[in-house]
């Protein structure tokens, strides 16, 4: 089996993820709590989700752990925005993680590759 060269959109998706990653941890140890902080979460969040969408992985687990960090991060920046408050916290989260779901068609997937996993 031979390896194909890595397209741009996998390289752009993986360069991404690894900015929003960057951008998630390095926010929560600056001044967490502060507007300054929920703004670069909130960024690092986005390239999260701009990564997952373009790295087009074929692992579920990936996907979903990517998806659940960027709602977080969303989460986070909803959180510090209305003064700590954590029904909105969890509203965005929930909302977010369900836009990431139905937009990476994670359903499909699967109910694609449900018979091939190994216990």
């Amino acid at each position: 089996m031979t390896k194909q060269p890595l397209k741009f959109t996998t390289v752009f998706g993986i360069a991404m993820i690894a900015i929003g990653l960057i951008l998630e941890i390095g926010a929560l140890f600056y001044h967490i709590g502060s507007r300054d902080s929920a703004e670069a979460v909130f960024t690092g969040a986005i390239a999260l989700s701009v990564g997952n969408a373009f790295m087009i992985s074929h692992s579920l687990k990936l996907s979903l752990t990517l998806s659940v960090l960027g709602s977080l991060g969303v989460g986070y920046f909803v959180f510090v925005s209305t003064r700590f408050n954590w029904l909105w916290f969890i509203v965005a989260v929930i909302a977010f993680v369900a836009f990431m779901i139905s937009l990476l068609k994670l359903r499909e997937t699967v109910r694609i590759n449900h018979n091939t996993w190994q216990d």
